[in-house]
């Protein structure tokens, strides 16, 4: 698939607002908003969009080559290994070594750590579990690979479209029916509307690209309907027609939409954003930036710096400056470790990729 460096700029947008509803205080006005829920659900309909047009080529240059559709799917889960697990297990390798020093159940609940269910832990105790609870939807994203390829792959290419629909009607009928259970929305099947919006948008563009323009229209319009009774919902009355999670994947793939429609016609706009070289910069790193945000500054800033420095902090700087400080101080400890992680580990990982082409033979 092609590489759309302005994607990296909007998983740079998600990571920033799940950052955002972490490390600043709920009573904070920007945090009115439900950033952290945002951000996430601008992931799923990323990797919607992203897994399934890989997919969706992949199928169809395997069927126009005579490879076999199990070995794209074998190169698919390999690749995707090799992305996902070698820092995500050194993560929570070193959290079980620490124990109850991270302030976590993750030695009694290690076994929904490393099968990557921890949705199902936070589900099933009904809250977060401190540095991590934001794994929650890693969790989900590699349930959504498990079963995500295999239909992609072996459907019949007259039934995709009915099955994508059926996933975000799956996703929009299961958040309604789970209202008011107690975090519903960890549960991978209430999450299939985000990644089904990305899906959808990954069919018009591999096999109906002349319905784009037409699409983008609609959607715009759509789009524009949900931003405004969303910003009702958050700072009017809270909105109980259509969830936060299908509100946000709506408004995502009209994103994704305008950014790949104007891609090369001149006509993008935001430039200053879309193709801004630090966001670019954080987004290709975003997955550990994501990974650590909540975990490093508790186990490092907070745990064995900021003692010897509170006391002075205190009498030199008022809350306000004592935050920034704060803030600045996680900031570049995440991106930097996170930074360090990219170059020494995932890098270097991820040329092994080569090896495993989804249609090697």
């Amino acid at each position: 698939m092609r590489y759309i460096k302005q994607l990296d700029s909007v998983r740079a947008i998600a990571v920033f607002l799940v950052v955002v509803s972490h490390w600043l205080p709920g009573s904070f006005l920007i945090n009115k908003i439900p950033n952290g829920q945002i951000g996430v659900d601008m992931f799923f309909v990323l990797s919607g969009f992203l897994i399934t047009t890989i997919l969706f080529h992949a199928r169809d240059q395997a069927t126009l080559t005579g490879v076999s559709l199990w070995n794209v799917a074998k190169n698919f889960y390999l690749r995707r290994s090799l992305r996902i697990f070698p820092i995500y297990y050194l993560t929570i390798g070193v959290l079980f070594i620490l124990g109850a020093s991270t302030g976590t159940a993750i030695r009694e609940a290690f076994l929904y750590f490393v099968t990557y269910t921890s949705n199902f832990y936070f589900f099933s105790i009904g809250k977060w579990d401190g540095m991590l609870s934001h794994l929650w939807s890693l969790a989900v994203e590699e349930q959504y690979y498990l079963i995500w390829p295999w239909i992609v792959l072996w459907v019949r290419k007259k039934y995709l479209l009915p099955v994508i629909i059926i996933f975000i009607i799956i996703g929009i009928s299961s958040q309604f029916m789970l209202a008011g259970v107690n975090k519903g929305r960890l549960l991978t099947f209430t999450c299939f509307d985000a990644f089904g919006f990305g899906s959808l948008l990954s069919w018009i563009i591999t096999y109906k690209l002349s319905a784009l323009t037409s699409f983008f229209k609609i959607l715009s319009i759509v789009a524009l309907i949900i931003l405004g009774y969303f910003i009702y919902g958050v700072y009017v009355q809270s909105w109980d027609i259509l969830s936060i999670r299908t509100s946000v994947s709506i408004l995502t793939i009209w994103l994704i939409t305008y950014i790949y429609k104007n891609l090369d016609n001149g006509k993008l706009r935001f430039t200053w954003l879309f193709n801004n070289k630090f966001l670019i910069f954080i987004g290709k790193i975003s997955y550990g930036i994501y990974l650590y945000h909540l975990i490093l500054p508790v186990l490092i800033t907070n745990k064995y710096i900021d003692p010897y420095l509170n006391e002075y902090i205190e009498k030199l700087f008022n809350f306000k400056y004592r935050l920034i400080l704060v803030l600045l101080e996680n900031t570049i400890l995440v991106v930097g470790v996170s930074w360090l992680s990219y170059k020494l580990i995932e890098a270097p990982i991820l040329k092994f990729k080569n090896r495993f082409e989804y249609l090697t033979k």
